[in-house]
């Protein structure tokens, strides 16, 4: 008889939490749609549409440099992780993403192209308008007539970080060859240069492997020699480690860009993703991904590193692209955006 009023408490309980948990999962929102849009030549405005209840202590703007946060309490992403960003038709937003930040919170990030200041931003929750068929939404007011000023190049979170630029081969070393004579050594010294000239404005203190076109360690040394030369170029105190290279094979068809990290580096991988996501939308190659390798410069880097190939300098169509000025122009600003990113984020 014991065992069975037991019993019975147990599915009592059970049920209680069951019935204890339905309730509170219905009691979240549940965020259904993004859309941006101008309201006027001066405005942008952006809307988070969900199903249920929100209340003023939910919701919280904030700001730091190009990105915009807004965190939503007791609410959950639903579907709209998958949407978030199909519906912008403003230039001014770059990227929008939604995921769940913690549980029951999400968090609502959108980049922009100009710097954002929370205190010209208004956000507030409008109700459903069944009459216009409007569902209940969050509203994010951003004027557009915020511009950067032609001396605030320096980037929030780049200033001041030590940035080692390590341009692959040199020197003694070609490098791969393309069809036409275009060099991976000249290809990674013209991009690497852009990129210190870029990382520079940004306020970073940037170190380079090599400047001109020379062996760093000597032209006798080994390659062992020759790549910690360019990993003991980074001081102590450095932030961050890129390499930079052009990829080869004998199929000359082969193409597109790649980024590589250590294993075990989650600050590496972050920015080796970054760098990957900036030089697709820059480079406009084909994507071979983020991946893991045991490369020298990698594994022996005191910093989070990450060796990118910019694309097969193996294929004509390829080699002609890197041998131009204004895609070199491209690469250096896709790498420079990745850090800045890196380090704002």
């Amino acid at each position: 008889m014991t065992r069975k009023i037991c019993t019975c408490f147990s599915l009592m309980m059970i049920f209680a939490l069951m019935i204890f948990s339905t309730a509170a999962a219905k009691s979240k929102a549940e965020l259904t749609n993004i859309n941006a849009y101008d309201v006027d030549e001066n405005n942008l405005r952006i809307e988070i549409e969900f199903k249920g209840k929100l209340n003023p202590e939910d919701y919280l703007l904030s700001t730091k440099g190009k990105f915009l946060y807004v965190d939503l309490n007791n609410t959950a992403p639903g579907r709209i992780s998958k949407i978030a960003g199909k519906n912008i038709s403003d230039e001014m937003v770059e990227k929008i993403s939604v995921s769940e930040y913690k549980p029951n919170q999400t968090r609502f990030v959108a980049r922009f192209s100009t710097l954002i200041n929370e205190d010209d931003c208004e956000i507030s929750v409008q109700p459903a308008i069944k009459s216009e068929k409007k569902s209940a939404r969050v509203v994010i007011d951003i004027p557009k007539t915020i511009q950067e000023d032609e001396n605030s190049a320096v980037t929030l979170g780049t200033k001041d970080k030590v940035v080692v630029i390590d341009a692959g081969h040199g020197g003694s070393d070609k490098g791969a060859v393309g069809p036409s004579g275009v060099t991976e050594k000249s290809v990674t010294l013209a991009v690497a240069l852009k990129t210190e000239k870029l990382l520079t404005e940004s306020g970073a203190k940037v170190i380079m492997t090599r400047k001109t076109d020379v062996d760093v360690a000597s032209p006798n040394a080994s390659d062992a020699q020759e790549l910690q030369s360019r990993v003991n170029k980074a001081p102590p105190n450095s932030d961050i480690f890129i390499s930079i290279h052009c990829n080869a094979f004998t199929n000359p068809k082969s193409n597109g860009m790649e980024t590589f990290y250590f294993s075990g580096s989650p600050a590496g991988k972050k920015l080796a993703q970054f760098l990957n996501e900036e030089l697709l939308k820059y480079g406009g190659r084909l994507n071979r991904g983020v991946k893991t390798a045991n490369f020298y410069v990698l594994k022996r880097s005191r910093c989070p590193a990450s060796l990118i190939e910019l694309a097969f300098v193996t294929n004509p169509e390829e080699e002609k692209l890197l041998a131009d000025d204004d895609y070199q122009n491209k690469l250096a600003q896709a790498i420079s955006t990745a850090v800045n990113r890196y380090f704002n984020n």
